[in-house]
């Protein structure tokens, strides 16, 4: 006989939108919705009253996230989801995890699922509730992201050009060893620092540079002023400026650097950071236009 638990957590699923099943405490399949059906390609009649709910999931035997929670076994989420689990968030007897399930769509499909107990009114576990949602275009744009991030450390730690990055709290996130060469400042000192000023305008008590400004959304006037007219909208590269100034700090009489900055956004266009890269124009002063 079902315990009213299961048949209450049953009807309250029923018709909803989101991908669902019920085990037992016997790990039997109570409850298989329609969502989940259409999800995985596997209808209610062929999962219901059996223990072949992993069928839907797994091409060899093994217990879903619902079968640990039923018997208790957090002991086993690392075996079998190795690191990607997580107790859940509003359940302290609940889990969730992800995973790639390439059999499902015609691509395969990443999904995030959660399983809480069910209990009944001694509180006793009768059974357990399971919710899937398919996250493939979140994790998709997610490993999209951390690729280019890679590409990005790549490519400035093997730049020849003096080169970091600021993230949108201008903390430094990439200070290459050209940039160590030029200012003296090595990467150690550098990384998660919001004071990159410091390595370039010591003598100052604050001072933004370019990519910040780029950051907080300075206007040219802004950058005009800040360079004394030396500010320029990059041709090279949309929404990006140029600029140059003179650190007497760096080298035994100074150097004038040219640099230019461009900001970093994310898929929306949203400004997630900056690049900015310095070049050594010499130790003579250029001449004013």
């Amino acid at each position: 006989m079902i315990d009213a638990a299961l048949t209450d957590a049953a009807r309250i699923l029923d018709g909803s939108p989101v991908p669902s099943f019920v085990i037992d405490s016997s790990h039997v399949v109570v409850y298989w919705n329609e969502a989940l059906a259409r999800m995985s390609g596997v209808p209610a009649a062929e999962v219901l009253g059996t223990h072949h709910q992993w069928r839907a999931f797994y091409p060899a035997h093994r217990p879903v996230l619902a079968d640990l929670v039923v018997d208790g076994t957090p002991d086993l989420l690392e075996k079998f989801y190795r690191g990607k689990y997580r107790q859940a968030a509003h359940c302290p007897d609940g889990w969730e995890s992800e995973d790639f399930f390439p059999t499902f769509g015609d691509e395969g499909c990443w999904l995030a699922f959660s399983a809480a107990p069910i209990r009944n009114a001694e509180g006793k576990i009768v059974g357990c509730v399971e919710t899937l949602q398919d996250i493939t275009e979140r994790k998709e744009a997610e490993l999209s992201r951390r690729a280019a991030e890679r590409q990005l450390a790549e490519i400035v730690a093997g730049s020849p050009v003096a080169t970091f990055v600021l993230d949108n709290q201008c903390r430094v996130t990439h200070w290459n060893r050209a940039c160590e060469a030029l200012t003296g400042v090595s990467t150690q000192e550098m990384m998660g620092k919001a004071e990159i000023w410091r390595a370039f305008y010591p003598y100052e008590t604050r001072r933004v540079v370019l990519a910040e400004m780029l950051i907080r959304g300075a206007s040219n006037e802004e950058l005009q002023q800040r360079y004394t007219g030396h500010a320029h909208a990059s041709t090279l590269v949309p929404g990006a400026f140029e600029a140059r100034d003179f650190f007497p700090t760096f080298g035994e009489k100074g150097k004038w650097l040219h640099f230019m900055a461009a900001p970093l956004h994310d898929v929306h266009g949203k400004i997630i950071g900056a690049i900015e890269t310095l070049v050594d124009l010499s130790v003579t002063a250029p001449e004013d236009n």
